[in-house]
C-alpha cells in the first residue's frame, strides 16, 4: 500500500478497498487518472457485487465514466491484467508450496513456487 497515493473513500478504508490497492494500486494505464478512476470502478462495483453498474456507481456521472472508461481506446484489458498477474506472483513467491485449485477438475494439484517458474509436484 505504500507505493501507492490514492484513496478511495475520504474517511474509511474498508478490508475490500485495502485489497484493491495492494492488488491493482500499481496499475500502469498511461495516465494516473485513468488508474485513479480504475480504482474507483473496482471499488464501487466490489462494493455492490450484484448490483447494475448504475446502482453502483450511484451517481449519473460515475456511471458514464464507467462506460466511458470501458470503451477507451487508450485502455487495453492486458493493462489491468498485468498488475494482477505482478500482484499474484508477488504473493505466491513468499511461500515454497501453494495450492491452487481448479473449479473445472475434479483433482487439485500442488505447485512449488521456484520465482517465477512453476513445476509440478503431482
Amino acid at each position: 500500500m505504500d507505493s501507492c497515493s490514492y484513496r478511495l473513500l475520504p474517511l474509511k478504508i474498508t478490508n475490500m478497498e485495502k485489497w484493491i490497492l495492494k492488488e491493482l494500486g500499481r496499475t500502469d494505464l498511461g495516465d494516473k487518472r485513468r488508474t485513479k478512476r480504475f480504482m474507483e470502478i473496482v471499488s464501487n462495483l466490489s462494493n455492490s457485487p450484484s448490483a447494475t453498474v448504475p446502482t453502483a456507481s450511484r451517481t449519473w456521472a460515475a456511471t458514464k465514466a464507467t462506460y466511458d472508461f470501458w470503451d477507451s481506446p487508450y485502455i487495453q484489458p492486458s493493462m489491468i491484467r498485468q498488475r494482477h498477474i505482478e500482484a499474484t506472483q508477488e504473493r505466491i513467491s513468499q511461500h515454497q508450496v501453494v495450492f491452487i485449485g481448479h473449479t473445472r477438475h475434479h483433482r487439485t494439484q500442488l505447485y512449488e513456487a521456484k520465482s517465477t517458474i512453476w513445476s509440478r509436484i503431482s
